[in-house]
């Protein structure tokens, strides 16, 4: 049976709705609520585009998570929909 992953990135701090969305045939990493979670250039969902590069990212942190999964037109969709927060603060050496 093939199994889709799909990752949804949603920021709290705004409007509450996803921000980015990534889609894999492989589980994402895991997630750690507190991790830092930072935008190195994303393509934002609603025609945004790109905000952030690798020389000037956008910081944040995970909130909370939440997985859903279920089965449409025969393939298992698993979803990790990751709420993050700005993150104020210096940028770490990793």
């Amino acid at each position: 049976m093939q199994i889709q992953y799909e990752l949804y990135i949603c920021d709290i701090s705004g409007v509450h709705e996803p921000v980015a969305m990534f889609i894999s045939g492989q589980p994402f990493p895991t997630l750690h609520l507190g991790q830092r979670f930072d935008d190195h250039g994303w393509d934002r969902l609603r025609g945004i585009g790109q905000l952030a590069s690798e020389q000037q990212p956008i910081r944040y942190t995970v909130h909370s998570l939440k997985t859903t999964i279920f089965m449409k037109d025969g393939v298992n969709i698993a979803q990790t929909w990751v709420n993050i927060e700005p993150f104020i603060g210096d940028r770490s050496p990793a």
